[in-house]
């Protein structure tokens, strides 16, 4: 089924006070070239203002669209992030925040838009958490961010979901400065777990149909949040399927399942 680009009545009704209402968006990877390159221009007319796009995962994995996704998004007029995604049983998180930051060739300014950490639960093993206890992920997650904001003047924005983040961290408040993205399909607009007040952006929905990619992830972004407004970056800064494809299931809620990754390797 085709998800609508329009705001849910709940959402819609937060920002009804609000000058500027959300702006949608979306995040992909290399799955949504299974069909063909992705018409930019034509999510532009559809309303769609932003991209999160895969450019590593781990140390190991560079999407190989991430560079040409990047420049055609920019010149179609909407902002950019890069997202990593997070492999902790693999790699420290200052060397992953390296890895992605050289995959993007983008040594960015203070005022380019964040880089984006994806923590969720581990697709290659039975541990959501890598194996790690909290200590050591909240260990690892502290790395990325440091490194992270060293080579791009910002504190990266933490992608994950509820569940996880408190099983993995236990809902430690030692992040409340980067910016949230929360993946939350249930209906309506989530609440964001324990540090942060709010949501920064919001992963709706995984199961979008949009002229120009087909399915994808679907996305809104609330400048109310604190985070600056999305500004289109300069001339820079995966995971179709077929009617509707699985993605990786987390064992915590049916329904609360993040981004699908490319397999180790490939």
């Amino acid at each position: 089924m085709a998800v609508a680009l329009t705001a849910s009545p709940a959402f819609a009704a937060a920002h009804a006070r609000s000058a500027a209402g959300p702006e949608r968006g979306i995040d992909i990877s290399a799955y949504q070239h299974a069909d063909g390159p992705i018409d930019w221009t034509e999510l532009a007319r559809h309303g769609i203002k932003f991209a999160a796009i895969k450019v590593s995962e781990g140390t190991y994995y560079t999407d190989p669209y991430y560079q040409s996704d990047a420049r055609a998004a920019s010149r179609a007029g909407l902002a950019v992030l890069a997202y990593a995604f997070a492999d902790p049983d693999r790699a420290g998180g200052a060397a992953t925040a390296s890895f992605a930051v050289r995959a993007a060739r983008d040594q960015r300014t203070s005022g380019a838009l964040p880089l984006v950490v994806d923590l969720e639960n581990d697709p290659y093993a039975t541990s959501d958490c890598y194996w790690l206890g909290r200590d050591r992920m909240i260990a690892w997650i502290a790395g990325f961010a440091r490194r992270a904001r060293a080579l791009t003047g910002s504190w990266p924005i933490i992608y994950t979901t509820a569940a996880w983040w408190q099983e993995c961290t236990g809902s430690t408040g030692r992040f409340s400065r980067d910016p949230l993205w929360l993946a939350a399909y249930n209906g309506g607009s989530p609440t964001a777990p324990s540090p942060w007040s709010r949501w920064s952006f919001w992963q709706y929905s995984e199961q979008g149909y949009l002229p120009g990619i087909g399915w994808t992830d679907l996305d809104y972004f609330q400048s109310a949040s604190g985070l600056p407004a999305l500004h289109r970056s300069s001339d820079r800064k995966p995971k179709h399927r077929h009617k509707r494809r699985s993605k990786h299931q987390p064992k915590h809620e049916k329904k609360d399942r993040p981004k699908h990754v490319k397999m180790r390797g490939q």
